[in-house]
């Protein structure tokens, strides 16, 4: 039957004709597959090999771009951040063009580097931002950070798993639907930030428990760049992208190929049939194409397609993202795990999109696979975790300060100021003082010889690092050879000073100590200099008067040193003049003395002064001269029994000239410890100092500018010293070569607010440390604005200060650091310079024979040679 049919036979005819037609072309290429089959299998085995080295090569890049060096940088945000999600997006824009640049290797390979952005708890240190990315790039990376935020603080910091680590939980998370979803977009900052239930899941920890969350990220490369290509490109042709989608297999080039090369070589004899019976035109490979699928409107679905677009269009990271949990209890570990995935929940984008944890054979080595991942940052292999920019900037950004208020996040509380071109251009500084920290680069703070005469003023409460600060210009200034006074009211400084005097500058010491009673330093308040003409000893006589009347309001309150007490003191000093080797108790004795004040009366010639004993006081009864010389005869009483005050101050000749240590650069160091000599003896004895040493600047005018030497007068809490005339001194004093470094606590201490005025009005460089009084932020703020907020000087570390340089060219204020002093304490050294300093400047004291406070005191002759005919000493 079967050999009757047509069909059958003409089939059979056909395969025959096909056979005798195909057989030659199968005989000839079976002859030649044999004779080209040793160098098909040598090409087969080269092309293996080579890929074998390429991936071998491949790997060791891997290893090297692993073991580079490393940088891990802390960053500190303000405690104020407000930065938009559009910022941060262009922060990860930055991150996203740096990692894109690569060597050629690296391009051969298609490698990326990559960053880790992580979030650290603890208990101590609280929580804390870290970013891990190759030295090399950590200077830009700090650069781009500087410049998003400006005034966040950037700083190295060590690995926190460089240690063994035991107790440890890695969970790794993924995307649970195609790489091309994204994620709920977090636009509302400033109603609702995702970052607070994030970082409020990793507080609460107790002591020795860590928890970290960790964000590898690197630019997109291999089989996935190609499949986001294929995505790209199916929106340019307006193709059917959620259909696509739902293949996603299909997106991919390697399982795709593969199988359509199965299936041609299975086909492969039809399309020889279709090769014949179409002369050549078609075959002998069937095209084998995907179905298009036709597009269809849909509102959703035109939603979900725009925000894949949106994701597709912008720089896409690889990404692994990791949560690490350090605690020996489990039950800890399973909880904060909980809670974090919870946390992520806001970013689920309905159905379509959201972030869960990954699945894995709980077996130990698998355990310690994850942690060797998480602890040298790598991505996880074979990963199709995709972020695109917007996404990692909502997932990883600093807390929005106005709507979350998680505990214990590290921030600055006073953000650090670049330092102003000057500082950087380095001209040649006369001293150097503090470090100027910015971005990473340090630059050195110092004040030239011109910015220091217009005098330097710092304000910070104790402890902040002002001594630290005076400490090094004064240890500098005396390694320079430079003449200073310090006056100090605490008695440390200028003992720690005492230390770090060089050894060739021991005659220039003079050590006041008004509690060192056995070796007095003379200084008569009324010596007049010798040799004046009439009309500058006139000028004289009323500065000294005007000084010691300030002593006198400084010590006395406004209700009794008024105007008629300062007529009385004026009249009665002009007075005192008039008696040949006059002190301060020459005041007193005129006053209570009437049988010595008209000794000395009947011989003054100046008839104001007549006028006023003989009309003005005699006239004034018992009663009425008591109450008004009592304010004056009080104090100056009291120190005829202070014997720290009554030994200096009662000497006829000074054994100190000022003249001579303005002039001749010698070192005064004033130790007016308020514990050991009593408040009101180191407030009089500050401001007559502070007097003596105006008035001999003053006195340089008749000595050309040019020659005059620069003098450097520190004084610490100035404002146990602070008088209407010390205006003057600020004034006044830098062109006669005085530099006044005034240091204090509060502006609060100044008993007139207008003296803070003044002295911000003319000193040239202001520094202000740490100040928790809101008077001084008020009054010290407007030198700094805008640069600064209002708190942040409140909130400024210790030894870390806000500066502004106003004295040649006014320039933006900057933040600095104090500069460590090395001081070597050698008690051999302190004795010595004290030693130097009594033997050429003070006189050992003896007892006078008369029990009489009036009587003369006596000083022992000298047993030593003068050291300077300028100095007048008693015989």
């Amino acid at each position: 039957m079967w050999e009757n049919n047509y069909f059958l036979k003409t089939l059979k005819q056909q395969a025959f004709l096909v056979d005798k037609f195909l057989n030659p072309y199968f005989i000839q290429i079976s002859t030649t597959f044999n004779l080209y089959k040793p160098l098909l299998t040598f090409f087969l085995i080269a092309v293996f090999l080579v890929w074998v080295i390429f991936q071998f090569i491949k790997l060791v890049l891997v290893w090297k771009e692993k073991n580079k060096p490393i940088s891990i940088l802390e960053i500190i945000p303000p405690s104020s951040t407000q930065q938009s999600q559009l910022t941060t997006i262009r922060l990860f824009d930055s991150v996203y063009g740096l990692l894109k640049q690569r060597s050629w290797t690296m391009n051969f390979f298609d490698l990326y580097k990559s960053y880790a952005f992580e979030i650290l708890s603890t208990k101590n240190d609280g929580i804390k931002y870290l970013l891990r990315v190759s030295k090399e790039d950590a200077t830009i990376i700090r650069k781009t950070i500087i410049s998003y935020l400006p005034g966040i603080e950037v700083k190295n910091a060590s690995d926190y798993l460089e240690t063994n680590i035991i107790n440890y939980q890695v969970t790794d998370f993924k995307l649970t639907k195609h790489l091309a979803f994204p994620l709920k977009k977090q636009d509302s900052l400033k109603e609702y930030d995702p970052i607070a239930y994030i970082t409020g899941s990793m507080t609460k920890l107790t002591e020795h428990e860590l928890v970290a969350f960790q964000c590898i990220v690197s630019p997109v490369n291999g089989s996935i760049n190609k499949a986001i290509n294929k995505l790209r490109n199916l929106f340019l042709k307006n193709s059917d992208v959620l259909t696509m989608l739902s293949n996603p297999e299909s997106l991919h080039s390697g399982y795709p190929f593969i199988f359509q090369l199965i299936v041609q070589v299975a086909l492969l004899p039809v399309g020889l049939l279709v090769l014949i019976f179409t002369g050549g035109r078609e075959g002998p490979f069937l095209p084998i194409a995907a179905t298009a699928r036709p597009r269809y409107e849909s509102t959703y679905k035109d939603i979900i397609e725009s925000q894949i677009k949106q994701k597709m269009d912008q720089p896409l990271f690889a990404t692994s993202l990791r949560l690490l949990v350090l605690s020996k209890s489990t039950m800890t570990k399973a909880k904060v795990r909980k809670g974090f995935v919870a946390a992520l929940a806001p970013f689920a984008n309905g159905a379509y999109q959201s972030l869960k944890p990954k699945k894995y054979l709980k077996l130990q080595v698998v355990r310690n696979m994850l942690f060797w991942l998480y602890q040298h940052r790598l991505l996880t292999p074979f990963n199709k975790f995709v972020l695109s920019v917007t996404e990692l900037s909502d997932l990883y950004h600093f807390p929005y300060t106005r709507t979350t208020k998680t505990e214990n996040i590290s921030k600055n509380f006073s953000k650090q100021l670049p330092a102003p071109l000057s500082l950087k251009q380095q001209k040649n500084k006369d001293i150097y003082f503090a470090n100027n920290v910015y971005g990473g680069s340090r630059t050195p703070i110092g004040l030239t010889t011109d910015e220091r005469r217009r005098h330097v003023y710092i304000l910070g409460a104790t402890g902040t690092g002002k001594t630290t600060m005076l400490l090094s210009m004064i240890k500098q200034d005396l390694e320079h050879g430079k003449g200073l006074a310090v006056l100090d009211p605490h008695g440390d400084l200028t003992e720690q000073i005492l230390s770090t005097i060089p050894r060739n500058r021991l005659p220039d010491v003079v050590y006041f100590n008004p509690d060192d009673i056995g070796y007095p330093i003379g200084i008569n308040l009324l010596e007049l200099t010798p040799g004046l003409d009439p009309e500058s000893a006139l000028r004289e006589k009323e500065f000294i008067a005007e000084s010691i009347i300030s002593v006198f309001h400084k010590i006395y309150t406004d209700k009794y040193s008024g105007p008629r007490m300062e007529y009385i003191l004026r009249n009665t000093i002009h007075t005192a003049f008039t008696v040949p080797g006059a002190t301060l108790f020459t005041i007193y004795k005129l006053l209570i003395n009437t049988s010595f004040r008209k000794s000395v009366t009947r011989n003054i010639t100046d008839e104001n002064l007549k006028d006023f004993w003989r009309y003005e006081f005699a006239k004034a009864g018992d009663y009425q001269k008591v109450k008004m010389i009592s304010p004056i005869t009080n104090k100056i009483g009291r120190f005829l029994f202070s014997p720290t005050a009554k030994r200096i101050l009662d000497q006829e000749k000074s054994t100190i000239s000022f003249d001579s240590i303005l002039n001749d650069g010698k070192i005064l160091l004033a130790n007016l410890s308020k514990g050991k000599i009593g408040e009101d003896n180191s407030n009089v004895f500050g401001v007559l100092l502070m007097a003596k040493i105006q008035l001999a600047a003053l006195k340089r005018a008749r000595i050309p500018e040019k020659k005059r030497r620069d003098f450097y007068l520190y004084v610490d809490e100035f404002q146990n010293f602070a008088t209407p005339a010390f205006a003057q001194i600020l004034s006044e004093a830098r062109k006669y070569r005085l530099s006044a470094i005034l240091a204090h606590q509060t502006t609060s201490q100044l008993e007139e607010t207008s003296l803070v005025n003044v002295t911000l009005a003319n000193t040239g460089t202001v520094i202000c440390f740490r100040t928790a009084n809101p008077e001084d932020e008020r009054m010290i703020l407007p030198q700094f604005r805008p640069y600064i907020d209002k708190g942040e000087i409140a909130s400024l570390p210790s030894y870390h200060f806000y500066m502004r340089l106003g004295a040649l060219h006014p320039e933006e204020p900057f933040s600095g650091i104090t500069t460590p002093v090395k001081l070597s304490y050698s008690q051999n050294r302190v004795n010595e310079v004290i030693a130097s300093s009594r033997n050429l400047y003070a006189k050992k004291w003896i007892e006078p024979k008369k029990n009489d406070i009036q009587a003369a005191p006596r000083i022992a002759k000298k047993t030593f040679k003068k050291q300077s005919k300028s100095f007048a000493l008693l015989p």
